[in-house]
């Protein structure tokens, strides 16, 4: 499948500059590689165009079905608009009859654990003087949106950075059709405000990895660049705490290897001591920092006015829905909000999904781990390496290229390192957490672009992964289909899965998979 595209000479995100590049940055990347003229793009910009406009109708339909008549809409989906109707009078709590049992109570007050952003979204509303209107459909179709444009600018960079080769042309193909059609986009499209928050969370990110892209291409992290990555990952903070803290790590830990990459070699201590105040007072250091410290500002006297505790993100002893679920705060007490011990079923869940089979005796497979370790095992099952299976392959390539120490062609790797690494932050939280849900797989998808666009990068620049992709094009055109289909299926399971856990409605309504391990009999559908 043959997608078009174009880049145009605008700045910003949804369009990049042609002419800010330094010679520099094109240079340093290898002697055939370098920006793409605009007459020698084979992809125009209609065919942009009509990407986008099918990302909007794609994702839209899928929001709206799932969205349902408003007469049926929850009463919790107005959780935002009593949020931002209550911040207006300084106060923090939300109605306790829209939220229900997914408040929690103090001091006579209810409260809601989200992020305070996507109630800041309501402002058109009390504009309007309709904040009777639920817009989470909408809210969420934007943030889907700005995050599928943010990826697919990140494709575009890759590629103008490449050589003009067929192999380039298809391996850009591919990924453009995965990102409006696959799984990080597709496989979450269900309007409820526990989504919205995700979808959102997940616009910041992408926005986060499209400027560290950037950054590494260029082979400069400016002023302007470090400053929306700041902003991204405060307002994911904002947003939620999980993917805020992943993004901040990443953030800080590229401040600091810059500043170790900047410093000279000096003759003595006193030297490299002044060196580093002079680079931990730029400007380049102390206005990110500064975007950081006034987002985290926010974060925290949001925190202190529900909680009591700036630090403090939720306090589950204040949860309404205790009295439904007796059995949780003495689990969380016993093992707590994260634990390694859950690591093994999370990596079932996430990528083996087995743990939906009985097994002869009518239990469910890992069945005692799930009641004693976890709140919520939800469903659909579904794993990465079927919706996610086309970035998985660029990953491949990526380690594959670093096995064989073809690492060269790639951006500098201490500041991929750095990036990776603090990206890498919310997936082992989410790992280790006390619930997992399908909604959780979002917190994966920074890490899983980030090195997905490096190994993309690297088959577009690389001779001998060029032959790689060249070789393996019908199976990486296979692992396309499967991403897409797998992403539609599991989207339709998730769109008619109750949530919460998962276990009685598999006893009661999913068909039963008996496992005769010493028979050796076949899976038998009862």
């Amino acid at each position: 499948m043959s997608v078009m595209v174009s880049m145009s000479n605008d700045s910003g995100i949804i369009q990049e500059s042609h002419n800010n590049e330094t010679n520099t940055g094109r240079d340093s990347i290898g002697p055939k590689c370098g920006l793409l003229t605009a007459s020698a793009h084979d992809i125009d910009k209609s065919g942009l165009r009509l990407l986008l406009a099918f990302m909007v109708v794609w994702c839209g339909f899928w929001l709206w079905i799932s969205g349902g008549p408003i007469s049926h809409r929850p009463a919790d989906d107005l959780t935002f608009n009593s949020m931002f109707t209550h911040l207006l009078h300084g106060q923090f709590d939300v109605d306790p009859h829209i939220v229900g049992n997914e408040g929690y109570i103090r001091n006579g007050h209810v409260y809601a654990y989200w992020g305070i952003w996507c109630a800041l979204l309501r402002f058109p509303l009390w504009i309007l003087s309709r904040m009777d209107i639920d817009m989470t459909v909408w809210s969420c179709l934007a943030a889907v949106c700005i995050a599928c444009i943010a990826k697919l600018r990140t494709v575009l960079l890759l590629r103008r950075y490449g050589p003009q080769s067929p192999t380039a042309k298809s391996a850009t193909d591919l990924m453009l059709v995965y990102i409006v059609m696959g799984g990080s986009e597709t496989s979450y499209l269900r309007a409820i405000i526990f989504q919205e928050v995700m979808f959102w969370a997940a616009a910041f990110a992408a926005i986060f990895v499209y400027f560290a892209i950037k950054g590494l291409l260029s082979r400069e992290f400016d002023l302007c660049t470090l400053c929306w990555m700041a902003l991204s990952a405060g307002l994911a903070l904002l947003t939620r705490v999980s993917t805020g803290i992943g993004l901040i790590l990443a953030l800080g830990l590229l401040l600091l290897t810059l500043a170790v990459q900047s410093s000279p070699v000096a003759p003595n201590r006193r030297l490299v001591l002044g060196q580093w105040k002079d680079i931990l007072r730029s400007r380049r250091t102390l206005i990110p920092l500064g975007i950081l410290a006034l987002c985290i500002a926010v974060t925290g006297a949001v925190n202190y006015f529900r909680w009591g505790d700036p630090m403090t993100f939720v306090d589950n002893r204040l949860y309404i829905g205790n009295n439904i679920w007796p059995d949780r705060l003495p689990r969380e007490s016993t093992y707590g909000l994260f634990n390694v011990s859950r690591i093994p079923f999370g990596l079932i869940y996430y990528f083996f999904p087995v743990w939906i089979l009985r097994t002869s005796s009518a239990h469910f497979l890992f069945e005692q781990s799930q009641m004693r370790l976890f709140d919520v095992i939800e469903l659909p099952p579904s794993s990465f390496l079927l919706t996610d299976l086309l970035p998985f392959c660029f990953i491949a390539f990526l380690v594959i290229a670093l096995v064989k120490r073809r690492s060269g062609m790639l951006p500098p790797v201490s500041q991929c390192t750095a990036i990776a690494a603090g990206l890498l932050v919310p997936c082992i939280l989410m790992l280790t957490a006390i619930s997992m849900t399908h909604r959780y797989r979002m917190e994966f998808y920074p890490e899983i672009d980030f090195l997905a666009f490096l190994g993309l990068y690297l088959t577009f620049n690389d001779e001998k992964m060029q032959a790689v992709f060249a070789r393996c094009r019908n199976w990486m055109s296979a692992a396309l289909v499967v991403s897409v289909v797998a992403s539609i299926v599991v989207l339709i399971l998730y769109q008619r899965a109750s949530l919460g856990p998962a276990q009685e409605f598999l006893r009661n309504r999913i068909v039963q998979i008996s496992v005769l391990w010493h028979s050796g009999a076949a899976w038998r559908l009862g």
